[in-house]
């Protein structure tokens, strides 16, 4: 058996070898030479910081002490560096100050942060150029909102009573509402945050996209808008009709997989349930894509033209001019964010009185209903809602909603694309819908 220092010492070695291995390749390729010391330089800087921090009774102080002792150093090199090579660049000063801190995160942290740590210097120390490209393209308006909302979800949302209010107009609103404000609240910051994250996908992290692309990342955002989106590309591509069906099987499958994150986030026992279904469905979708892939991969087609970079809101193309807009539309803008408030309180209060006058058959009819729009707010209402009803008829409803929103989507593709595409589609998405129903009505 190892003594307990021996682990975090050798990973304090590892670690700070790495970052001045990382540090060196980065000048090198970047044509400087002005580096504070080598690879050697880097590993006595872990190893010094481990070694003060061990000094029984004194660690502590010691190890601030050594860090005033390395900082006049860091200083002096800067000073020459700034004055003599016209470099302000304080990349090898921070870097250095990291390193000497690996030792105590070794021996408190788990061995996996120290890790993470490390691996987080070198891929931001070597992503200088798409660090540069993703902020150039990030506009001033999307940062502020972005913040807005970080403030009102880490602020606000713990504020929020899990309570409603009992006395007064408000007190009167929620006895009727089979919600809470903070269920309410809740619910638009998990389902913005999602549709947020593939917002930026979509927008910043690769805005050149094919088809492909639209369909997978785009169906992060909403599975219905990119079905939209791809169905009206069909059209202004021909001949790319078995890869626009493709995309559209693509964000069907990203549907599938949105919803098992829903559900494991607000139920996560009901997850292992439904989930082995909803991942059966999803590699339907996606094998079905990859299928449809290969066979126009044996076809010689013309390459789609690179789709264009995003424009900024009011630019470019109107809808009526066949553009996707709505894909780019920033779902954590506040108006955003309290519209779906509204829609999951309404659709909250619909599925009351629907099982309140029609029990488990008027969930079933509206569960269908809602498929012809956007089932999200659905989906998270019978998940979280006060609705006195069992698992087993919130997933039915769930999946019901799943097959009539793929229902809508072969009639988007009829309607917006060429016939062959939607030939195709209708070929994956219409046994889906069905494998649906009966999987809700045997096995659920």
């Amino acid at each position: 058996m190892l003594p307990p220092q021996v682990a975090p010492f050798l990973l304090t070695l590892a670690i700070s070898t790495l970052i001045g291995i990382g540090l060196r390749d980065y000048y090198e390729s970047e044509k400087k030479f002005d580096t504070f010391g080598t690879v050697r330089t880097f590993v006595f800087l872990g190893m010094l910081g481990f070694m003060l921090y061990q000094i029984p009774g004194v660690g502590q102080i010691a190890f601030l002490l050594g860090m005033a002792a390395v900082v006049p150093f860091l200083l002096v090199y800067y000073s020459n560096k700034v004055h003599q090579k016209k470099s302000p660049g304080l990349i090898g000063v921070l870097i250095a100050l990291l390193t000497y801190t690996t030792g105590p995160v070794a021996l408190h942290q788990p061995h996996w942060f120290l890790v993470l740590f490390g691996v987080s210097i070198l891929f931001i120390l070597h992503s200088k150029g798409r660090i540069r490209q993703f902020t150039d393209r990030l506009e001033t308006g999307e940062v502020v909102t972005a913040c807005k909302f970080l403030a009102i979800a880490g602020v606000v949302l713990p504020l929020i009573p899990s309570l409603p209010p009992t006395s007064g107009a408000m007190g009167q609103i929620f006895t009727v509402l089979p919600v809470t404000p903070r269920q309410i609240w809740m619910a638009v910051v998990i389902t913005t945050t999602i549709s947020y994250l593939g917002y930026v996908l979509q927008t910043y992290l690769v805005p050149r996209k094919g088809m492909l692309l639209t369909g997978l990342i785009g169906g992060v955002y909403s599975s219905t808008v990119a079905v939209l989106v791809l169905a009206k590309k069909s059209k202004r591509h021909p001949g790319h009709d078995q890869e626009a069906a493709a995309a559209i099987l693509l964000a069907v499958c990203m549907m599938y997989l949105r919803l098992l994150v829903l559900v494991s986030i607000f139920r996560i026992s009901s997850a292992l349930q439904v989930g082995p279904a909803l991942l059966v469905l999803a590699g339907l979708a996606a094998g079905y894509a990859f299928w449809i892939r290969r066979d126009q991969s044996a076809a010689a087609v013309t390459p789609i033209p690179e789709a264009m970079p995003v424009e900024a809101p009011g630019e470019g193309p109107t809808p009526a001019e066949g553009e996707e807009p709505a894909l780019h539309k920033n779902p954590l803008e506040i108006n955003s964010a309290l519209f779906f408030a509204v829609m999951f309180v309404a659709v909250s209060l619909a599925t009351k009185y629907t099982l309140l006058y029609y029990k488990g058959m008027g969930l079933r009819m509206l569960s269908f209903l809602v498929g012809c729009s956007d089932i999200t707010p659905f989906v998270v209402s019978v998940l979280q809602g006060n609705l006195g009803i069992g698992t087993s008829q919130i997933l039915q409803a769930i999946i019901i909603a799943s097959a009539s929103n793929n229902l809508l989507k072969v009639a988007y593709t009829y309607m917006f694309g060429t016939r062959h595409t939607a030939n195709l589609a209708a070929m994956g998405m219409i046994p889906l819908a069905v494998l649906s129903i009966l999987y809700s009505v045997f096995f659920l």
